[in-house]
């Protein structure tokens, strides 16, 4: 029970990181069209900012997207199947979605070895690579274990079901 209010605690704490990104992504992009048009002069790096803060944005709701089941889903087979079919299909989604991000989590660690190592930083502002590989690599990890837990409970409810 405690690891799963870490858990929650540490995808709600992204979620927070992601959308503090997203305010300042967007005071930024209005401040640099208002200089732009208003001065003559618009901002240094505002597509590295915009691009490094909307890494953060996507990628750090994740895990609190995927907790709440808030991700986007199509229920076209829902209305065709049994319950029971469709909750054997929720089980097969949350694994293959789980295989797909280990999967991406395990290819995104060589890009973040090589960011780290060789100080690769955005070339307008200095916003070190490793930063925001990083972070894609902490929420592709609790994305990973959220994921895993959601299995868990499909995987129960199915042999619930088999076993009435």
């Amino acid at each position: 029970m405690r690891a799963v209010r870490i858990v929650n605690g540490a995808s709600r704490l992204l979620t927070w990181i992601g959308g503090s990104a997203l305010v300042l992504m967007t005071l930024w992009t209005v401040t640099d069209v208002i200089t732009r048009y208003a001065l003559a002069k618009p901002l240094k790096g505002s597509i590295d900012l915009v691009e490094a803060t909307l890494v953060l944005v996507v990628f750090l709701a994740l895990p609190e997207c995927f907790r709440h089941d808030e991700q986007v889903t199509v229920d076209v087979v829902d209305h065709f199947v049994s319950e029971n079919a469709v909750a054997v299909l929720k089980l097969i989604a949350s694994f293959a979605t789980t295989l797909f991000l280990v999967l991406l989590c395990y290819t995104g660690i060589q890009p973040f070895l090589d960011a780290l190592k060789f100080g690769d930083s955005k070339p307008d502002l200095p916003i070190p690579i490793y930063w925001l590989l990083g972070s894609i690599e902490i929420a592709m990890a609790l994305s990973i274990i959220v994921l895993t837990g959601k299995f868990i409970v499909h995987l129960e409810r199915v042999l619930r079901r088999e076993a009435t």
